[in-house]
């Protein structure tokens, strides 16, 4: 069971200048390497384009100085900028003006309305306890969240992909799922250059197959924001 942890606001007002000088210093980067030999976007380059995007748009923009509701997520507005954010947790939704005007906050979703036990939420098992989330756990991919039909507010994470599957290997989210008995007993996620598909090795019998470089001359590729190195219609390197 996966705990839920405290949430603190932490202002990054002054981050985000930082993060303006990090991301042209990124591009540059990236320039400079595409003038020579192909290079791979690097990580920090990634976030920073990721965080960039949190605040893409400007929800800030002509609003007054407090904080407000950005779909599930609660920011500060300071000066038409956002000074600070924070995401909501899933079992969670933003509330505005709960605390008086110019104010917002995360609030229980999952349980403000259900009996203290166990229940279904976006495939996850949620422990309710006085109209509040205190434990969940989440169910993987292969399996999703059913209420119980004996017990009263029981519910827990049963088969799903293989529940009507004869045994084999079937593809499932660019997994190979190995199901036998009804029950995934196995599963093989494909690497990045490459797909899952079907009955490849026969039927019944799926498997990870080359995609990026799959009729590809050997040579070098834009793929998953980075460069993809094909040699004999197989990547060799990213």
């Amino acid at each position: 069971l996966a705990l839920i942890s405290s949430r603190q606001l932490a202002p990054v007002a002054s981050g985000m200048l930082a993060l303006r000088s990090l991301f042209v210093v990124a591009l540059a980067g990236r320039a400079s390497a595409q003038a020579g030999s192909p290079a791979v976007a690097s990580l920090s380059e990634r976030a920073l384009l990721a965080e960039a995007e949190v605040h893409e748009g400007n929800p800030c923009k002509g609003k007054p100085d407090g904080w407000r509701c950005h779909d599930d997520v609660v920011i500060e507005c300071s000066g038409g900028r956002t000074a600070s954010n924070e995401s909501c947790a899933f079992h969670e939704e933003c509330k505005e003006g709960l605390d008086g005007p110019g104010t917002a906050s995360c609030v229980e979703d999952a349980c403000e309305d259900k009996a203290d036990g166990f229940h279904c939420h976006d495939d996850r098992v949620v422990e309710c306890s006085g109209l509040k989330t205190v434990n969940f756990t989440e169910c993987p991919f292969y399996q999703e969240c059913e209420r119980d039909r004996l017990q009263l507010n029981m519910a827990s994470c049963v088969e799903d992909v293989c529940e009507r599957k004869a045994d084999g290997m079937y593809c499932e989210d660019d997994h190979v799922v190995e199901c036998r008995g009804l029950r995934t007993v196995n599963v093989t996620k494909c690497g990045l250059s490459e797909e899952c598909k079907k009955n490849a090795l026969g039927r019944n019998a799926a498997a990870c197959v080359e995609d990026d470089c799959r009729y590809k001359p050997d040579g070098s590729y834009c793929k998953h924001d980075g460069v993809v190195e094909c040699s004999g219609q197989v990547s060799v390197g990213f």
